[in-house]
């Protein structure tokens, strides 16, 4: 196993807080924990009003490898990753949420995958579960498709089926890969369009590899709360106002056509994306809206 010395340590974790300590003392055992143990922990803190601070500074004292940023401002969505690649030094890079659990050996395998491989990115299996930590649905059932070079298949099925928890967190990236592809660019007040703007740029640049144990946990509960500054007008029909959502999606169209331009796809592929975007983006919404009344529907019921 490579190793840097203890001022350097070849990977780095890091972790946006906001509220979470409902679940974050059992995320910080999970990291520290881990069997692999050359990484420094950064955390941000998003300003939490709760025992977040607390938490993180008790267990701070005991283990040095944490780096502890209470932040100078409340920042929206994912704006925080601009923020905390500031302070990370490893050649490999790790983001978890405050609420997730992992397999003791996560870091260990997909290092050594990474690693080994000489890929931009490695993703590995996992579970959505519940706040008990009930398994509820893997991220893929046999193998995924994110595997290999870009791809237009890539990008057209990631966009449709909107994977973007399977392909964002349960992987390890080198740092000066994903310091390129940042900012995340919050498209307005619909949080997950920018973790699918990010998909769309990782699927059309970087070669990724797949460890295909199961080795991360994801918990999907309604109670989870992001700070956002402002918050998408309600409709009387649909989730949100709907002249403020195709503002939205025209936005978020007009951001995947560029990111898709500036990619390392075929020429051919690119015009392709460009002239069928549209399509690919009713479709999705298309989706969402008949999943979102199936939910009412079942919650009626």
């Amino acid at each position: 196993m490579d190793t840097n010395n203890k001022n350097n340590p070849i990977l780095s974790v890091i972790m946006p807080v906001y509220e979470g300590e409902e679940f974050l003392e059992e995320t910080l055992n999970c990291v520290l924990n881990q069997s692999f143990i050359d990484f420094e922990f950064v955390i941000l803190d998003n300003q939490s009003r709760d025992n977040s601070q607390k938490i993180i500074k008790s267990f701070q004292e005991r283990d040095k490898r944490i780096k502890y940023i209470y932040d100078t401002k409340k920042r929206n969505g994912n704006d925080c990753f601009s923020e905390l690649i500031k302070y990370v030094s490893g050649k490999y890079l790790i983001i978890l949420n405050d609420d997730n659990y992992l397999d003791n050996n996560f870091f260990k395998k997909i290092f050594e995958k990474i690693n080994n491989t000489q890929s931009d990115l490695v993703v590995c299996n996992g579970w959505y579960t519940d706040v008990f930590r009930r398994n509820k649905k893997k991220f893929y059932k046999k193998k995924t498709y994110f595997k290999g070079k870009p791809s237009i298949y890539k990008i057209i099925k990631f966009f449709i089926k909107g994977d973007v928890i399977p392909l964002l967190l349960p992987t390890i990236v080198l740092r000066e890969t994903f310091k390129k592809m940042l900012p995340y660019i919050n498209l307005s007040k619909f949080e997950n369009d920018a973790d699918t703007l990010m998909g769309v740029k990782i699927l059309s640049n970087l070669k990724i590899e797949a460890h295909d144990e199961t080795l991360f946990f994801c918990r999907v509960y309604d109670s989870h709360v992001r700070y956002h500054d402002s918050n998408p007008k309600i409709g009387f029909f649909f989730k949100y106002d709907i002249f403020e959502k195709i503002k939205h999606d025209l936005n978020l169209l007009s951001h995947c056509i560029k990111e898709i331009y500036l990619s390392k796809i075929s020429f051919f592929s690119k015009i392709i994306l460009i002239i069928f975007f549209p399509f690919l983006l009713i479709i999705k919404r298309l989706k969402n809206i008949i999943y979102e009344n199936i939910v009412k529907l079942k919650n009626f019921i």
